[in-house]
């Protein structure tokens, strides 16, 4: 089931190991999150997903997988990085809440990425219940 949504993952980089650049499957680590009851700053479309996190470049990569309908949908990066995000995502809509400027939507994020960027610090293969993290 999840192999779909890592096989949706764009990734690029220079040349090196294969290894460091395309993580495989194992390389994830998963934390599924929902939307706690009246969260007003839920920045994401659906009620729930998973975040994982795999090091790509040798840095964590944080991507979000909503949950449609009982299924995961495709693979959302997420960072702080605001031109980055938009360039990894493009054509990709639908996956947040609407927002009214930069600072509001980094506002939102920024939890969920430092939370991704923590499960980082977990073995590859990890999958983590609850808000562990």
């Amino acid at each position: 089931m999840w192999t779909a949504a890592f096989l949706t993952i764009g990734i690029s980089g220079a040349a090196m190991p294969a290894g460091d650049v395309f993580p495989g499957v194992g390389d994830f680590r998963l934390q599924e999150i929902h939307r706690a009851a009246g969260e007003s700053e839920w920045p994401f479309v659906a009620e729930s997903g998973t975040l994982l996190c795999a090091m790509v470049l040798r840095q964590p990569a944080v991507y979000f997988v909503p949950e449609v309908g009982g299924t995961p949908g495709r693979a959302f990066v997420i960072d702080n990085d605001i031109a980055k995000m938009a360039f990894a995502n493009i054509g990709m809509t639908g996956v947040l809440e609407p927002y009214d400027n930069f600072e509001q939507l980094l506002k939102r994020l920024i939890p969920y990425v430092t939370m991704g960027k923590r499960l980082c610090n977990q073995p590859p293969g990890t999958n983590v219940s609850g808000s562990e993290l």
